[in-house]
């Protein structure tokens, strides 16, 4: 008995093929689609090493289709990444900020734009590869985390709204990778075999800096400092860093130094790593999962995720209606202006909220100090 009509994201790897696959298997009229997002320069990347939504990538997504048996078209996206991806990528190094592209695309290509289209043909659910969960969560949806934490994409996640939680299916969500490549090759699809994609689809080299050098970005030169203002080096550009970086710097010191700080006049701002762990920073441009929308500033105490592979540290947080102010009670470094941050609530595993790292936001203390933290009782005033 037929489940209806379902859209499936397949990118030409073997997440997206299994999906379909599995999907087909439980009813579901399956419709594949590959978005385009991308028109790559010579020369192609090589699909040996990585997927990257490439022409390879299309035709291995065409090929599953054949091999299903199921429709499969490819849309045309390339404008709106443009605009909602690419665009802020440059702008945020620009910036000094530490962008996060893939945040942006599922947000706004691969479940906005998706669904909507979905909805213009008259279908009601998508799927993708993706490694997660939706719950249900006092009447709100929720993404929670995948089964397999080594591929668990919850932090990406956040951005999806309401609608789209109510109307996307994660078949993976419960399933390990060596789980999944097994089920690829007992269905026979073609890219059982298949590497995993890892780095960033539109820059195939995997060197952001020469891909903004090719976008005529004008590079700003300027001093790298340390916290008490001791001009230590010169550099060519702020856009070459990032921060909680310490490789690559170029500046020989008496101890390892790290980028706290990029500022708009191109000075670096570096110091040792007893002086990176971060005090408080705010958190704005949210989306709340299962956090209801309650406009009233209000403080609790949750679980905060600054980088994909991060660990959620425990924090006291107070909400206002625009931002969210993060006061760390564990020792967390690196965070960066420009990336996402995920709430998670004590001890379970499903979103609460996800935003945006404001610039200027983030305040660095001695270790020595975090005891104090600790121990301090917060209130409800919240920084400017």
């Amino acid at each position: 008995m037929s489940k209806g009509k379902i859209i499936v994201a397949m990118s030409g790897g073997v997440d997206s093929a299994v999906t379909a696959g599995l999907l087909m298997e439980e009813g579901y009229e399956v419709i594949g689609v590959n978005l385009r997002t991308w028109e790559y320069e010579a020369p192609a990347c090589d699909t040996t090493k990585k997927s990257c939504c490439s022409p390879e990538d299309i035709r291995d997504a065409r090929d599953v289709g054949l091999s299903l048996n199921i429709p499969f078209y490819v849309i045309k996206m390339e404008k709106l990444f443009q605009e909602k991806v690419i665009d802020r990528f440059v702008n945020d190094y620009k910036e000094g900020k530490t962008p996060n592209p893939c945040v942006e695309c599922n947000t706004f290509v691969k479940f906005g734009a998706l669904f909507e289209k979905a909805q213009a043909l008259g279908i009601d659910k998508i799927a993708t590869g993706h490694y997660a969960n939706v719950v249900e969560i006092d009447g709100r949806y929720a993404i929670s985390n995948a089964q397999d934490m080594n591929k668990n994409q919850a932090y990406y996640l956040y951005g999806l709204s309401q609608e789209n939680l109510k109307n996307t299916v994660f078949p993976l969500g419960g399933m390990t990778k060596p789980e999944v490549r097994e089920i690829a090759r007992r269905m026979g699809l073609p890219v059982a075999e298949k590497a995993e994609s890892q780095e960033i689809c539109f820059i195939p080299e995997n060197d952001y800096r020469k891909f903004l050098a090719k976008k005529n970005i004008d590079f700003t030169p300027g001093v790298f400092k340390l916290q008490d203002g001791q001009v230590i080096g010169e550099h060519s550009g702020k856009e070459n860093f990032t921060i909680g970086q310490r490789k690559g710097l170029g500046i020989a010191w008496k101890a390892p130094l790290y980028v706290i700080s990029i500022q708009d006049d191109g000075t670096v701002v570096l110091a040792e790593e007893r002086q990176t762990f971060v005090e408080s920073f705010i958190v704005e441009d949210l989306n709340l999962q299962a956090w209801a929308p309650v406009l009233k500033a209000e403080s609790s105490e949750c679980r905060v995720q600054v980088r994909y592979r991060s660990r959620p540290i425990k924090a006291k947080v107070v909400r206002n209606e625009n931002f969210i102010q993060v006061f760390p009670l564990e020792e967390v470094k690196g965070v960066a202006p420009g990336q996402s941050a995920v709430f998670y609530p004590n001890g379970s595993d499903y979103l609460l909220a996800g935003g945006i790292i404001r610039k200027g936001s983030v305040a660095t203390y001695e270790k020595s100090d975090l005891s104090i933290l600790e121990n301090s009782e917060l209130g409800v005033s919240v920084l400017p």
